[in-house]
């Protein structure tokens, strides 16, 4: 069972972003919590990395780079995709966007936002396990 260290969270709402570090924050979790605002800054951010996130939450729809987008980059990049679990967290009510989500390999889990206890317990029992 491991231990949760780090989590990436990639979106580019900052209302949303606010609302997830006080999710964690009322969870309890003391882990780094890193923020980017689109898919090329989350792969830039990656790239860099000493440390692979143990978790990354990926929006769908953002400017510059969007999920699907970051998660066929994340393939290719090779670096991480062994190591961090993603989890979309997006407010799109659309059912490709969900199956396409779920079909992907590296996808352990489909939220609608706002991020909700119920989701970090969900995220936590997927990362222990």
């Amino acid at each position: 069972m491991g231990k949760l260290k780090k989590i990436l969270l990639v979106d580019d709402d900052e209302a949303f972003n606010f609302l997830n570090r006080i999710a964690f924050n009322d969870s309890h979790i003391n882990c780094q919590l890193d923020e980017v605002m689109d898919g090329k800054a989350a792969l830039d951010y990656l790239e860099k990395s000493i440390v692979c996130p143990d978790v990354i939450l990926l929006d769908v729809n953002m400017p510059v780079m969007d999920g699907f987008e970051f998660l066929e980059q994340f393939e290719k990049q090779n670096k991480c995709n062994n190591i961090s679990k993603v989890f979309i967290l997006t407010s799109s009510l659309r059912d490709e966007d969900r199956m396409k989500s779920l079909n992907n390999k590296y996808v352990k889990g489909y939220f609608d936002k706002p991020l909700t206890a119920v989701h970090i317990k969900k995220i936590l029992a997927d990362f222990e396990s």
